[in-house]
């Protein structure tokens, strides 16, 4: 700091140059009103013309984006309703709670087959009535025993399809010692070990292997594995007698057998009083361990659109909201060639880019749909006998609502960037700043312990903790016992010995140890940017920009009497001017207040010109009289560096006290409860 003030001093007597100081500051003042401005310009290029243009910038660009918020909002969940919620929830309810009795005559469910018996009980029963739906709303109406509508409302679109998928004999190796005990080897599922052979009654299509362009089924992530679209299938019949005729020879038949790894039952509707497709699989895998797993996906979707009024509202705004899209991709593009290089330096950026991207993909996932619709329906039409397909239409879909939803999420969260212009909206955005390197070093050492407690739950309790069961299970299970939900007795009853060393050591590390240093990290660089904030010098805020600009358009409209002009701002300016060329000659935003304090000089109040050049000469004396008597600045600052560290250790010390007098006196109050 010494070297700073040498700077400003004369060479010759010692004492301070305090034109060329003033003249710094007139001449920065001169390049700031006659700096050419660029002809376009965003708020990131804003912090490089000036405070007002920033805030004009932010100003306009806020309302902008608001407006533009809004229109993705109605656009993105516009479609969603909650019919769809209860149309599915329907469709479940009547698929997989309802009761069903099995060949042994008990009574299960759905979620309760385990055997390849209890799946022919469920599909000659409970799934054919549940297809052809007898009951009627009451007597006087005529039942129609072939007409396919689920629950009376939802309209099966050609006829439901079924179809598995096999793996070869040869599909794994039984070590030479069992070789005579197993004739057979099953292994699990896997596009190499598939079998593709025509096996049972021949040439009949359920019997004979057909491919994913044939079948035009889309691949399923299973519970176990992932499935082909490809396999041996059948569609069934429009009549409950045809349907339960072919369900009966294929089981007769032994259509599932040994090498048969998964089931699936496919089905599409109509509901005509919502106008929503629902899209279901019901799926029952067979693992090589013996048994049936079995899970369902069922989704609803709008897809014939543009029907009604609120739909218009929809297309309206989703014009709207492509045409702004255009807008940030022309700012982007001016932002990348001007700051060029800098541009990729910039964390919003990428934000921005990345709302971009996704919007493009979901206005093109937008318009395959609306090609492939129209297609899929009319094939539907005119073969009422085949399965109505709209897996590749409903993949779509789900695809582009996950995008826009990504999207849109990106898009609220972007509303920071525009709150930073304010130092206390932008205290959580300067927090992360600062301690993004602290909370990197810190998530290295956090998974490596999380890691090595989720390997070791994996390989302790896997074999009987369902929660245990993978690596990827383990690892969430894990992040929610930090969150409290934990069933400590399944992994008691696994491993009595290892199970309580192995819970409390890792709440214990995790729980408090992992985190309090996180939440610690966090406090302690969110009270050293409150403290930046309250050093920092005064800035020209959003409701002071607002209101001189409220204010001069209501006095051009003649309201100078409710709206009087208020004082030059000049006097705060000149105080920035001069922070900004002490910061130029080199000191800190600490040094620069104790130079006001120390010169009694109030931010808020008056200053021109000759105040400035008043402080300066005082300055100048100080120094020299310190330079007379033997103090250097440097010893001074150096004891109120030291006087302000010894006022922290005593205020951190008066909050210990604090704290454990707090402590004491729940202590004692909990005492006094158990005796009484």
């Amino acid at each position: 700091m010494v070297n700073n003030i040498n700077g400003l001093k004369n060479e010759e007597n010692g004492s301070i140059h305090e034109t060329a100081f003033i003249d710094d500051v007139k001449e920065k003042k001169h390049r700031t009103n006659n700096k050419k401005k660029p002809k376009w310009i965003t708020r990131s290029i804003a912090e490089e013309v000036g405070r007002e243009e920033v805030l004009k910038r932010t100003l306009f660009e806020l309302l902008l984006y608001v407006i533009f918020t809004i229109f993705v909002t109605i656009y993105v969940i516009g479609f969603n309703s909650t019919s769809m919620y209860y149309m599915t929830r329907g469709l479940r309810e009547q698929f997989l709670e309802h009761e069903f009795s099995t060949s042994n005559d008990e009574t299960i469910t759905f979620d309760k087959i385990r055997t390849a018996a209890d799946f022919w009980s469920y599909a000659e029963g409970h799934m054919i009535n549940s297809f052809f739906w007898e009951s009627t709303f009451g007597a006087g109406e005529a039942k129609d025993p072939d007409a396919m509508n689920i629950l009376h409302e939802n309209k099966v679109l050609g006829v439901p399809r079924i179809r598995q998928v096999k793996v070869r004999n040869d599909s794994c190796v039984v070590h030479e010692y069992f070789l005579k005990f197993f004739l057979e080897c099953y292994n699990e599922y896997s596009e190499d070990a598939e079998d593709k052979e025509t096996f049972g009654l021949g040439r009949i299509i359920a019997w004979t292997y057909k491919s994913d362009t044939v079948t035009k089924s889309l691949k399923y992530r299973g519970k176990i594995a992932t499935y082909g679209g490809g396999g041996f299938y059948t569609d069934l019949a429009t009549s409950k007698f045809e349907t339960q005729a072919t369900i009966k020879k294929l089981k007769d038949n032994l259509w599932i057998r040994r090498g048969t790894r998964a089931v699936f039952v496919d089905f599409s509707v109509y509901n005509a009083n919502l106008n929503i497709f629902g899209v279901a699989k019901l799926v029952f895998e067979f693992p090589s361990t013996g048994g049936v797993i079995p899970s369902d996906h069922i989704r609803t979707i709008s897809l014939i659109q543009f029907q009604t009024k609120w739909d218009l509202v929809i297309l309206i705004c989703k014009v709207f909201s492509y045409i702004f899209i255009f807008y940030y991709i022309l700012e982007e593009i001016r932002e990348m060639m001007y700051f060029r290089r800098r541009y990729f330096f910039k964390f919003w950026n990428y934000v921005d880019l990345a709302i971009i991207a996704l919007m493009l993909i979901g206005l093109i996932l937008y318009l395959i749909i609306m090609l492939k619709v129209p297609s899929a329906i009319e094939k539907i039409k005119k073969s009422p006998k085949e399965y109505g397909n709209l897996e590749f239409v409903n993949d779509l879909e789900q695809k582009r609502t996950n995008i826009l939803a990504i999207a849109l999420c990106l898009i609220y969260l972007k509303a920071f960037k525009f709150l930073n212009f304010n130092r206390t909206m932008g205290q959580l955005n300067n927090t992360l700043n600062r301690c993004a390197l602290d909370i990197l070093g810190f998530s290295m050492m956090f998974f490596i312990i999380f890691f090595a407690y989720a390997e070791l739950g994996y390989l302790l309790f896997g074999h009987q903790v369902e929660n245990f069961s993978t690596f990827s299970i383990s690892m969430f299970t894990l992040l929610r016992t930090i969150l409290g939900d934990f069933n400590y007795p399944e992994i008691e009853e696994a491993n009595r010995i290892l199970a309580p060393i192995y819970f409390v050591t890792y709440i214990f590390l995790v729980f408090f140890v992992l985190l309090n240093m996180f939440l610690a990290i966090i406090n302690d660089t969110y009270s050293d940017v409150k403290t930046e904030i309250a050093l920092a010098p005064d800035e020209l805020q959003m409701t002071e920009y607002v209101g001189e600009k409220l204010g001069k358009f209501m006095r051009k409209l003649g309201f100078e009497r409710y709206f009087p002009k208020k004082p030059s701002r000049g006097i705060k300016t000149t105080l920035r001017e001069i922070r900004e060329v002490l910061k130029k000659c080199g000191f800190t935003d600490v040094e620069i207040e104790m130079f006001f304090v120390r010169f009694n000089i109030d931010p808020f109040t008056n200053m021109d010109l000759n105040d400035s050049e008043q402080f300066l000469q005082e300055l100048n004396v100080v120094l020299s009289c310190e330079s007379n008597n033997g103090v250097r600045l440097e010893d001074f600052i150096r004891q109120q560096e030291r006087l302000q560290q010894i006022e922290n250790a005593i205020g951190r010390l008066v909050d210990q006290v604090k704290t454990l007098l707090q402590r004491l006196e729940l202590m004692e109050n909990v005492i006094k409860e158990r005796r009484r």
